[in-house]
């Protein structure tokens, strides 16, 4: 009975051993302010509530706000980011500028059915989505916490749980006949896909979308388009796939504005501490004028046009000044479709919300939504951080976090009349991104076999964390929802690897900051968690 006694003692001794070491692991402690069902209430007198514009962090010069022309801009490229896009200009369901409303009778939606004015994707817009495309809207991909911000989840309507807009709901809308592919999970991350190689076994790296028009309703002139989904299920077998997520657009007009000289001098300022990490990093640059591009998960992209427009021909398929080819070609899709599309107009009235005379609608689409990203303010932290947050971005430094992930650059234009962009808003502000806008090796574990311009397989520029508290999934590729564990999967391989055509990839540069990080005691990890999750 003794003996049973002591194990019974022993083993309820080792209980709360274990439950003691529980209670004081580092967790992440989640999305800041919750998941928020991002597809409803998000309306304001017609207008999707966005990100705030930015205005000047500067008291002696409180003239540096966004003027009202640039205030205007910002709220119809708003509009243009939250409406649908329709497949051609005949079709579309009235678009804002004539009558901003509701769409009702058929071909669009049933006599009676009741639409929810909550609901900025009831409405489309004359845009010319593409016979392939990955969405139908910017704000499908750009919606956590907020219009702007990061991939999240949406409800087609209200009362439905929000979920990823491209399990049911981008695939299926107006009838068309698309399969969402395995990846993309009802609650899992929104995933742009990529192949690897050509079946030819050279390199591809380009986007393939997910869905076609087969099947819309609401075109008259698709009624037999003919096109199909790729065979995503037997690439994904092939392990010839990988993914990006969509990440926010908040501030991007004060990263664009941060000269190349500011970058390459914090860059040289650590240079002696990144060397005793094993840290290199370099610019991906414009293969044209050799300048620093600082746009995409690997900055390939140099400007906000060119990411603007890339955006809508890649992910919508819309054609526009900047990329004027259709991405399919197939006639029996696009009949009554104009390529480019989305274009600078010249229409003598606004019949169709094109009027070159109507300073709002002159501009495209794509320049609109450009505009919109320039002038959309900084993400904001948390601002009544815990203790344990202001002591973790201490620790955040102390471990060498902040070698990458710099945490304050300003952006130029001091001694220039109206600064970057020509907007005196964009002038000599500080910059709290944390990120170094450069690329760096981030080992076998991440790569992802795709190059772009001087970015190679396992290359990625530094994700800017400003906003990070708020984001549900983190790396490229969206594997993980977990902060703790998207750190820990920083760390990656210790030695050179071969990737599936041999090339070389190299061990991470972070090895020697995750080293450290691990070495910290919980309560440590724990803080400089809270400290992410205040960003």
């Amino acid at each position: 009975m003794n003996m049973r006694k002591g194990k019974a003692i022993v083993a309820a001794s080792f209980l709360c051993f274990l439950l003691s070491i529980l209670a004081i692991a580092q967790k992440d402690p989640g999305v800041r302010g919750g998941l928020q069902n991002t597809g409803g209430g998000l309306q304001s007198q017609g207008v999707p509530i966005p990100h705030p514009p930015l205005i000047s962090p500067n008291p002696n010069h409180p003239e540096f706000i966004v003027n009202d022309n640039e205030r205007a801009l910002f709220l119809e490229g708003i509009k243009r980011m939250g409406q649908l896009e329709s497949t051609c200009d005949v079709c579309s369901v009235p678009p804002f500028g004539v009558g901003d409303g509701n769409p009702v009778g058929p071909p669009f939606v049933p006599e009676g059915t009741e639409i929810d004015p909550d609901f900025p994707q009831t409405i489309t817009n004359s845009n010319g989505l593409g016979t392939r495309h990955n969405s139908d809207n910017c704000f499908e991909c750009h919606a956590q916490p907020v219009l702007g911000g990061s991939g999240g989840f949406i409800a087609a309507k209200k009362g439905q749980i929000a979920q990823n807009p491209q399990f049911d709901l981008v695939p299926h809308r107006f009838g068309r006949k698309n399969t969402p592919p395995s990846f993309e999970q009802r609650f899992g991350p929104i995933r742009e896909v990529r192949f690897k190689f050509n079946p030819d076994g050279t390199r591809d790296g380009g986007v393939h979308a997910l869905f076609t028009t087969r099947g819309d309703i609401s075109d008259p002139h698709n009624q037999n388009c003919t096109a199909m989904q790729e065979d995503f299920e037997t690439q994904l077998a092939k392990g010839n796939l990988s993914f990006r997520i969509p990440l926010q657009e908040f501030g991007l007009g004060l990263i664009e504005s941060i000269e190349d000289r500011e970058i390459l001098a914090h860059h040289d300022a650590t240079a002696l501490e990144r060397q005793g990490l094993g840290i290199a990093g370099h610019p991906n640059r414009s293969g044209n004028d050799g300048t620093i591009s600082r746009f995409g998960w690997k900055a390939q992209n140099k400007s906000l046009a060119i990411f603007a427009g890339e955006a809508y021909n890649v992910e919508m398929g819309i054609s526009n000044d900047v990329f004027p080819n259709a991405r399919d070609e197939n006639s029996t899709c696009a009949s009554a479709k104009p390529a480019p599309n989305d274009i600078n107009r010249t229409d003598p009235d606004d019949h169709d919300n094109h009027a070159f005379n109507n300073p709002l609608h002159e501009l495209p689409d794509w320049q609109m939504f450009m505009v919109t990203m320039r002038f959309m303010d900084a993400p904001q932290p948390d601002p009544n951080p815990s203790s344990s947050a202001i002591r973790g971005r201490q620790l955040f430094s102390a471990v060498g976090c902040a070698l990458c992930h710099t945490p304050q650059m300003q952006t130029g234009g001091a001694n220039g009349i109206g600064g970057p962009a020509n907007s005196p808003v964009l002038v000599d502000r500080p910059v709290d991104l944390f990120s170094d806008l450069l690329v760096h090796h981030m080992g076998p574990t991440l790569a992802d076999n795709v190059i772009q311009g001087a970015a190679g397989p396992d290359e990625f520029r530094t994700t800017p964390l400003w906003g990070v508290g708020q984001r549900i999934f983190f790396l490229h590729d969206g594997r993980t929802n977990d902060l703790l564990q998207a750190i820990l999967l920083h760390a990656s391989g210790n030695g050179h690897h071969e990737n599936e055509d041999k090339q070389q990839t190299q061990p991470s540069e972070a090895n020697g900051v995750i080293q450290q990080f691990q070495q910290l005691s919980p309560g440590d990890k724990q803080a400089i968690l809270d400290f992410l999750r205040s960003l």
